[in-house]
């Protein structure tokens, strides 16, 4: 499961800003809203609807085990300081979530005379190759406020569907990452034996 802050990243990294669409020898620029079904931690309000073109995301399952990916006896590290009775185990499990993404728009011509068509199929291509060839790049490495590194894959193709007055594109990019937690073991520093002897 994404923390917060990892959510923020993933839609920091998205390429949501002058999205070019050509359209009749033309070049239009469009920004993509994301909004978060459910709503966010900044306060987005996912009862209303978002600013058209929007990118709109739903975490479909989350914290899914990898059982093939799981390290031997779910343990990545063990720290052991010399002299010392005790020692620490990393251990982590290998999951994944499954993130809905959907572009929508309008079904009207815009004040640039662009086809609904044209703006949806032209903006899910230019997200869908970004995750598909780029993402990895930048998301698989630590992030500055502690995000964990992640793989993205995508599972699913656009599928355009109409839904009242829009027009949207959906698709599924599983996320792998992983869970860790630190464990604290108590270990004997060292044990007496005696024994008695006996005659027989």
């Amino acid at each position: 499961m994404l923390t917060t802050a990892e959510e923020d990243r993933l839609e920091d990294l998205l390429p949501l800003t002058a999205v070019e669409v050509t359209y009749e020898g033309s070049v239009h620029q469009y920004d993509i809203a994301p909004w978060w079904w459910g709503g966010d931690a900044v306060g987005d309000d996912a009862s209303t609807p978002p600013a058209y073109p929007a990118l709109a995301l739903q975490f479909e399952t989350q914290n899914q085990p990898e059982t093939a990916r799981q390290p031997a006896n779910n343990l990545q590290s063990i720290d052991n300081p010399a002299n010392d009775p005790g020692l620490t185990e990393t251990r982590t499990e290998e999951v994944s979530d499954d993130l809905s993404m959907m572009v929508v728009v309008e079904t009207t011509h815009d004040e640039n005379g662009v086809p609904p068509q044209v703006r949806c199929s032209q903006l899910t291509r230019h997200l869908w190759r970004f995750i598909q060839f780029d993402l990895d790049d930048v998301l698989n490495t630590p992030g500055e406020n502690g995000e964990r590194p992640m793989r993205s894959e995508i599972t699913s193709s656009p599928t355009p569907t109409r839904v009242q007055r829009t027009l949207q594109a959906e698709w599924s990019v599983r996320l792998h990452h992983a869970e860790t937690q630190d464990v604290e073991v108590d270990t004997a520093a060292g044990a007496e034996y005696s024994a008695e002897q006996t005659d027989n």
